[in-house]
């Protein structure tokens, strides 16, 4: 068999659940029509009701560069001022030097303000007085000091609200610690009683933000070179004025920004000319060096010619090898007896030595004939010998001699060369580095030009270019103010509620983790809903309900119940119902005496049976709220069950209470005792309802659920959380139950139309009560 009881996949991933967000914003209707008013009259109070109007003044101005310097015939002065001339001109005016000549003309170290209940109205263009001041401590600045008039030419000042206070009179000087004070009356104004006024002196550091935060300069046409100027501030006049101060101070403190401008670039100019010039010597110092060191200034020839000078010196080298080579072969056959001279080898030797030669050849062919005459041991045989000995002798010598002063030729040749080779390596770097130098030195030269070029041109535009402009529409005065914009801020606070109440509603939305609706609990397979009992006002204090309201929706409900029952096991004869949940307060107890009543009322034998044995129900009125006896006492045999029936006002309706709280509640419903109760009470009532302990908190319930012929496992709308449908699915899945059924309890008023308990008295006490309960 296929295990019943199995959730749906996805049971709570299917979207949003209609029932549960309507459910959610019908609880907390209040809180969300309390968000949307908070909201709308917060964004009402602080952004119109207590922010002040803000006023706007604008002037636009036509730039102009006059350029006198081409009158002398000179082109365009680096590449045209007047590109980029409008961008040059904002930055100037927006330029704290510019702002600061600003704040010195206009005066604007001190405000005068009347203080009111809410905000504050400054004067400016009729001030009730002036102010002439000496500050010593810069705690006086940024801080409002009252001046109240006690006399017609007395008056009181006080630092802030509750600071130090001096009294003195108008055009004497009021010492206070750390600022002198004259207080100069305008006897133009009219000073009324109800006025409070102050004034602040404001810090240079405060003004000059003042300024900057509330001036904006912006181009209107690049192609005409026009720019608005833009004041806002409270005050309609105070930003006139200041964008007409604006205005007549542009022109002398472009001029001078211009000129100062063109003396700074002619004197950054200047001094780069100089070091240009000191690196221009330094290379040209190199070339002369160079010249003089290597006796030419084209390397490239000197390559050459060191070239050949090396070819000659190889040549020549070639030649003493060859000769030393033939000298030494010479010498070679002379110690043997014989030896040939070439002609060539006779042009390479000295006349001396070719003519010892011949004398040496001559001898010894004499001597080779002599030997034909003569034995070794006659005297002219050893005279011709020791004459031939004698000029070898004196032949080897000089060839010894010629053969040294060629080798030591031959080695300042080597010499020569090896000098030469080096001085060769050497050339390419040189050539290289002079090269270089040659470069830097035309790129110096050129960037020199070009910077005295850009000198003349910056001295001529200096004397030359003269700005101007032109005020195509002066300061406005505008009592319109631009800001707050109603409209908008009211409609964005519009919006705001909207979605801080969707947030809102969301956030409640996802944290609402109970059962809602009874289509959550449809989404069991096998588990059938046997029914649905409404939430009525009438269930305060009332345990019998369907005696007492016979007529209401909820009877009803009890009733749909009964028949539920008959058709779920129409074969059972006597039917044996668990009434279980998960945790206490989701109305078994209800469910149980109210069912059992109205089986009660169609004339069937009903009993009741209080399972919950850890808890007594010592709550309930008479007469179900004696647990002398009942059903632990039973199971103990200490009481039979006829003892412990106790009689309700329902006819055909008996209640067996739990009895009193016994230790073993579990075992004594394993002992057998339970069987046999069961048994009997079949024999004599047609129904058993069993009101079991929650089962989500001890086991006691399944134990009477496995002898139940029906169970009715109970959710409570908006109490029982979503997580008791999972524990229902561990229960079936564990026990192999196949007869369980669930109900959905207490649901709420609102819902009771959807399943059909539109037309009971219930309804008489409808209408904004009902839709606002909870």
């Amino acid at each position: 068999m296929e295990t019943r009881g199995k959730l749906k996949k996805n049971t709570f991933d299917e979207g949003i659940d209609l029932t549960k967000l309507w459910l959610t914003i019908r609880h907390n209707l209040v809180w969300i029509l309390l968000i949307f008013l908070l909201v709308n009259l917060f964004t009402y109070l602080y952004f119109i009701r207590y922010t002040p109007n803000l006023y706007q003044s604008q002037s636009e101005i036509k730039l102009d560069i006059k350029n006198e310097a081409s009158s002398l015939g000179i082109k365009t002065i680096v590449e045209d001022q007047n590109l980029n001339v409008m961008s040059g001109e904002i930055e100037l005016i927006q330029s704290k030097l510019f702002l600061r000549r600003v704040l010195d003309s206009v005066k604007l170290d001190i405000s005068y303000f009347n203080k009111g209940e809410i905000l504050n109205y400054e004067f400016f263009g009729n001030e009730p007085y002036s102010v002439s001041y000496e500050i010593h401590n810069s705690s006086f600045y940024n801080i409002p000091i009252f001046v109240d008039q006690i006399g017609p030419n007395e008056i009181r000042i006080r630092v802030s609200q509750t600071g130090t206070e001096v009294t003195g009179q108008y055009e004497r000087e009021i010492s206070l610690p750390g600022v002198n004070l004259v207080i100069h009356k305008n006897k133009d104004f009219n000073w009324t009683s109800d006025l409070d006024c102050f004034f602040i002196i404001n810090s240079p550091d405060v003004l000059m933000n003042y300024l900057n935060s509330n001036i904006t300069v912006e181009p209107l046409n690049f192609n005409a070179n026009t720019i608005q100027i833009t004041f806002k501030d409270y005050n309609a006049l105070k930003a006139q004025t200041i964008v007409n101060k604006v205005d007549s101070l542009y022109l002398q403190f472009s001029n001078e920004q211009k000129n100062l401008a063109n003396r700074q670039k002619i004197n950054w100019l200047s001094n780069e000319l100089q070091q240009i010039e000191g690196k221009m010597g330094q290379y040209e110092t190199y070339f002369e060096d160079f010249i003089i060191k290597n006796k030419t200034n084209d390397l490239d020839e000197e390559l050459k010619n060191t070239i050949t000078i090396i070819n000659g010196i190889d040549s020549q080298r070639f030649e003493l090898s060859r000769r030393i080579g033939e000298v030494n072969q010479l010498m070679d056959e002379m110690n043997t007896g014989t030896f040939y001279t070439s002609a060539i080898q006779r042009q390479s030797l000295p006349p001396v030595i070719n003519d010892n030669l011949e004398k040496l050849n001559d001898l010894q062919l004499k001597f080779d004939n002599l030997k034909l005459s003569y034995t070794e041991v006659t005297f002219a045989f050893r005279e011709r010998e020791h004459e031939i000995n004698t000029l070898r002798n004196q032949l080897v010598a000089q060839l010894n001699d010629l053969k040294n002063s060629w080798l030591k030729k031959l080695q300042q040749l080597n010499q020569q060369k090896s000098k030469l080779e080096n001085d060769f390596a050497l050339m390419p770097n040189r050539n290289t580095e002079f090269n270089k130098n040659q470069r830097f030195y035309k790129l110096y030269e050129e960037f020199y030009l070009m910077l005295m070029q850009s000198k003349s041109e910056f001295e001529i535009a200096q004397a030359g270019t003269t700005p101007d402009f032109k005020i195509l529409s002066p300061a406005s005065l505008n009592y319109t103010p631009i800001a707050p914009n109603k409209l908008m801020i009211l409609g964005i606070g519009l919006v705001a509620s909207f979605v801080i109440n969707f947030f809102f509603i969301g956030i409640l939305y996802l944290i609402n983790n109970k059962i809602t609706s009874v289509h959550e609990l449809e989404h069991f397979d096998d588990v059938p809903v046997l029914g649905v009992v409404p939430a009525s006002s009438y269930l305060n204090g009332s345990v019998m309900h369907v005696m007492n309201h016979p007529k209401s929706m909820v009877s009803e409900a009890f009733r749909t119940l009964r028949t539920n029952l008959d058709f779920f096991s129409p074969s059972a004869k006597q039917k044996t119902i668990a009434i279980s949940s998960t945790v206490s307060g989701e109305g078994k107890s209800f469910i149980a005496m109210n069912l059992g009543g109205v089986m009660a009322l169609s004339k069937k034998k009903v009993v009741l049976l209080d399972l919950d044995m850890r808890k007594p129900k010592a709550n309930l009125p008479a007469p179900f709220n004696d647990n002398s006896k009942g059903v632990s006492t039973i199971l103990i045999r200490k009481n039979k069950w006829e003892d412990c029936i106790v009689k309700t006002p329902v006819e055909h309706l008996d209640y067996i209470a739990s009895g009193p709280h016994p230790p073993n509640p579990s075992e004594l419903l394993l002992n057998g005792a339970f069987e046999e109760l069961l048994t009997e009470l079949k024999t004599n009532y047609d129904y058993i309802i069993m009101d079991t302990p929650p089962v989500g908190l001890v086991t006691d319930g399944i134990m009477a659920m496995k002898r139940a012929d029906i169970s009715i496992y109970i959710f409570r709308a908006n109490y029982s959380k979503r997580e008791f449908l999972s524990n229902l699915q561990r229960i079936i899945n564990i026990n192999k139950f196949t007869n369980i059924t669930t109900l959905f309890n207490a649901l709420p008023v609102s819902e009771r139309k959807s399943y059909g308990y539109g037309y009971y008295e219930d309804n008489r006490k409808g209408g904004l009560k009902n839709f606002f309960k909870k």
